[in-house]
C-alpha cells in the first residue's frame, strides 16, 4: 500500500508537471474562470414554457373561478394545483413542484364595486429567473385579460390596471439575473477544464511515449487510474479557486460562509467528470476517439442540467434522462447555495446523488483500464 501511495503521488507529480508546461492550459486555468464570470454570465437570456403555477381561490367566486381556469389555458402557465391556505402552497414551491403561487384575495369580485380594489398576489420563485420573470409576466397577461373578459359579460366597462396584482419575487427580490448565471458560470468553468485537460492528457502520453512506458511499469492499474483523476482535480481546483473568487470579489456573493459547501459540490462533480473521461479512454482504440466521445458527451450533459434552459422544458423522455446526469444535480445544489443560502443539510440529496455517481465512475475507470499490448 505504501508503494501505490508513493506511486499515486509520484505520477500526480508527473502529471502535473506535463501540464503546466503546456502555457495554453496554464493560462486556461487562470484566466478562463474570470472570462466566464465576467463575460460569459451576461450573454444567455432564453424563453421558458410549463411554468407551474398554484392557486390559492380565498374569494370563491365566479371571477376567481374563471381566473382559475384562464390560468390553465394560458398557454404557458400550467395549474398545478388548487391549495387552501397560502401555507400549502408554499410547501409545494419549497420542494421544487411550483413556480408561481397566485392568490386570489377575499371579496376581490365585490372590490371592483367600490374604490378600494382587492389585488391578486403573486409569489414569484425567482430561483431561476427565466422561469420566474416570464412566468409572472404570463400570469399577470392572463389575469387583466381574465378580469376584463368577465366584467364585459357583466355588461360592465373594466378596464383593469397592472396594479391590481401585487408581485413578490422570493429568493431573488431583485430579480438579478447575474446572481442566476453565477452557477452557469462556474459549472461552464469545470466542463471547459475538464474536458480540456483529460484531453491533453491523454494526447501528451501518447505523443511522448509516456504510454508504452506506463504499460511496462510495474505500478498496478488503479494507481495509474487514480492519479490520473486526482491530478486533472487538483488542476481543477486552481480553476475553482479562481471562478468562486471572481464571482465573490465581482458582486458579493455567495455569503462567506457558503464556501465549503460550494467546494463540496464542485469537488463531487470534477472527481466524476476526469473518471468518466479515464473510462471512455479505455474503451476506446486511441486518444482521438475518446477525445471526442468526452466533448460530446460532456456537452449533451451540460445542455440537458438546466444551466441555462429550463430543464422541465425540455421533452419528457429528455427530463428522465437527467437522473443520471451529474451537471444537473450540480446546478440544482448550487442554485440553492447561491440564490436560497441552502446549507449542507439542504443539499443532501443531490450531493448523495453525485458522490454515487462519483463511485461508479471511478469504479468503472479502474475495472476497464488494461495496460495495452506493445
Amino acid at each position: 500500500m505504501k508503494n501505490s501511495l508513493i506511486g499515486i503521488l509520484a505520477l500526480i507529480e508527473k502529471e502535473l508537471k506535463q501540464l503546466f508546461r503546456n502555457k495554453m492550459l496554464v493560462a486556461m486555468l487562470l484566466f478562463f474562470p474570470v472570462l466566464a464570470v465576467f463575460v460569459i454570465m451576461r450573454i444567455y437570456n432564453f424563453d421558458v414554457k410549463n411554468v407551474n403555477v398554484a392557486v390559492v381561490d380565498a374569494d370563491r367566486s365566479a371571477l376567481s373561478a374563471m381566473l382559475t381556469d384562464g390560468l390553465d389555458h394560458s398557454g404557458r402557465v400550467t395549474l398545478y394545483a388548487n391549495c387552501t391556505t397560502y401555507n400549502e402552497a408554499f410547501d409545494l414551491m419549497e420542494r421544487g413542484d411550483i413556480d408561481c403561487i397566485a392568490v386570489f384575495p377575499k371579496g376581490l369580485e365585490s372590490s371592483y364595486f367600490s374604490s378600494n380594489r382587492q389585488k391578486v398576489q403573486l409569489s414569484v420563485k425567482a430561483v431561476d429567473i427565466t422561469r420566474g420573470l416570464l412566468g409572472a409576466k404570463s400570469i399577470q397577461k392572463s389575469v387583466l385579460t381574465t378580469i376584463s373578459k368577465y366584467f364585459k359579460q357583466q355588461g360592465i366597462d373594466v378596464q383593469p390596471k397592472d396594479e391590481v396584482i401585487s408581485e413578490i419575487n422570493l429568493y431573488n427580490p431583485t430579480m438579478d439575473y447575474l446572481l442566476f448565471m453565477v452557477s452557469v458560470a462556474l459549472l461552464t468553468i469545470a466542463f471547459t477544464v475538464c474536458s480540456n485537460v483529460s484531453v491533453n492528457s491523454m494526447f501528451n502520453e501518447e505523443v511522448s511515449g509516456v504510454a508504452e512506458l506506463m504499460n511496462v511499469s510495474p505500478l498496478r492499474p488503479w494507481v495509474l487510474v487514480v492519479a490520473k483523476i486526482l491530478s486533472c482535480y487538483i488542476a481543477e481546483l486552481i480553476a475553482m479557486t479562481v471562478g468562486i473568487a471572481s464571482s465573490y470579489f465581482g458582486y458579493g456573493m455567495p455569503d462567506i460562509h457558503s464556501f465549503g459547501v460550494v467546494f463540496i459540490i464542485y469537488s463531487l462533480y470534477i472527481l466524476g467528470v476526469p473518471a468518466f473521461a479515464v473510462f471512455i479512454n479505455n474503451i476506446t482504440s486511441n486518444p482521438m476517439q475518446a477525445s471526442i466521445l468526452i466533448i460530446a458527451f460532456l456537452s449533451i450533459s451540460q445542455n440537458m442540467s438546466g444551466f441555462l434552459t429550463p430543464s422541465e422544458s425540455m421533452v419528457e423522455w429528455m427530463q428522465r434522462l437527467n437522473i443520471i446526469n451529474p451537471a444537473y444535480y450540480a446546478i440544482v445544489a448550487l442554485r440553492s447555495v447561491y440564490m436560497k443560502g441552502a446549507g449542507l443539510i439542504d443539499i443532501l440529496r443531490p450531493l448523495g446523488v453525485l458522490a454515487v455517481q462519483c463511485v461508479v465512475l471511478w469504479t468503472l475507470a479502474i475495472c476497464t483500464f488494461k495496460k495495452r499490448q506493445l
